[in-house]
């Protein structure tokens, strides 16, 4: 009985294990030599915290760094004391790099503790890593951390120059080749974008070319994943993926990816939902009311509608939202209220013609008919 009572009290002075996540952002990136790129210090806070500083070994022979700033952890709370620390390029290191919220403020919403911006001086491989991580609350007190590390791959600069800037987040587009296996020449266009996937945070990627219907998407990840890209590939054609159209007028094909092949998972990420747009200009041409607009993803082998809600209408397009199970081959679509397929105005138009074409036909044969017949009849009066 005794043991049960110490062992009970054991249990209730017992710390919970929780930690304060610490990393590097992008986990791993490739960039060309010459080129400038940023790693965030991304912070989620697992309790209140007031302070956090670091040091961070680096590859001084393919790196050098050219400047650390503040990032909105702290300076969006309240005033804080940033010191950047000492820069070494050629010993390959940062030291006492750190932030303190001043007073007793407190912060306990992730977000970014410094940027560090490189250039890529070589050609080669960097770890980069972070030792000598403190993360405190506003009584000096450290905290449990979890340290997440980086790694950036420099290759000699393409024929074609230029400088990559390879932030946390952004996009890219172009008409690449197709990673997911989409053939070359049907990919029209190709976004990117890439954002530090932390546990229970509601993660949205957007996009804002427009030569992208998608707008964003959106998930809720499940584990603390590092650095994650979506690619929206807009296509030409339906996709290679696919061997038939779904229902409807089709708008635009394209595929989205999530993560690596398993990444997007019930297991890993939930409360997937797409963002996307329809040109007003393309609706009013084909007579489809935005009650017509789905978004469809085919999946074992089919095609399924989505729900899709209408979410308002702005500088020539109308905007929609749908939720979905995944990430696979998708497509824009208008349907009739009975989902029967809509056609085309031009092929409209055709019909049209051919009806118009038809009827002159029959005039010219009933009107000879009728010139025979008064033939017959004339040569019989005689």
């Amino acid at each position: 009985m005794v043991f049960l009572l110490l062992l009970s009290a054991f249990a209730l002075i017992s710390p919970v294990s929780a930690e304060t996540l610490v990393i590097l952002s992008p986990a791993n990136q490739s960039v060309e030599v010459g080129s400038e790129f940023v790693v965030n210090v991304y912070l989620e806070p697992d309790m209140p915290l007031s302070g956090a500083q670091f040091d961070l070994y680096f590859d001084g022979s393919v790196l050098d760094v050219k400047s650390i700033s503040e990032g909105d952890l702290f300076s969006d709370t309240a005033t804080t004391l940033f010191n950047e620390g000492t820069i070494d390029n050629t010993a390959g290191t940062i030291t006492r790099a750190h932030s303190v919220l001043l007073g007793k403020d407190e912060v306990t919403s992730p977000g970014i503790l410094a940027k560090i911006r490189f250039e890529a001086t070589g050609a080669g491989r960097s770890e980069l890593q972070m030792v000598n991580v403190a993360v405190s609350n506003s009584s000096g007190t450290a905290v449990p951390i979890a340290v997440g590390n980086a790694v950036v791959h420099i290759s000699e600069a393409s024929s074609s120059g230029g400088s990559s800037d390879s932030s946390s987040s952004g996009s890219s587009g172009s008409g690449g080749a197709g990673d997911s296996g989409e053939e070359f020449k049907n990919i029209k266009f190709k976004d990117v974008a890439e954002r530090t996937v932390v546990k229970g945070m509601n993660l949205s990627y957007t996009f804002n070319s427009p030569e992208n219907p998608v707008v964003n998407v959106n998930f809720t990840p499940l584990k603390n994943s590092g650095s994650v890209k979506t690619t929206v590939e807009v296509l030409k054609e339906r996709s290679a993926l696919v061997s038939d159209d779904p229902n409807g007028l089709v708008y635009r094909n394209m595929n989205i990816w999530v993560g690596k092949y398993g990444f997007a998972t019930p297991s890993n990420i939930e409360a997937m939902t797409i963002g996307f747009r329809v040109e007003s200009s393309w609706m009013e041409a084909n007579g489809v009311n935005a009650s017509a607009i789905r978004l469809n993803r085919h999946s074992d082998g089919k095609w399924d509608a989505l729900p899709t809600m209408v979410m308002g209408e702005q500088d020539g397009y109308v905007y929609f939202e749908s939720a979905t199970p995944g990430f696979s081959p998708f497509a824009i679509t208008a349907v009739s209220d009975s989902g029967e397929m809509l056609d085309d105005v031009s092929s409209g138009d055709s019909t049209s013609e051919d009806d118009d074409r038809n009827l002159g036909q029959n005039m010219v044969l009933v009107l000879f008919i009728v010139f025979m017949v008064l033939i017959v009849k004339r040569g019989r009066d005689r």
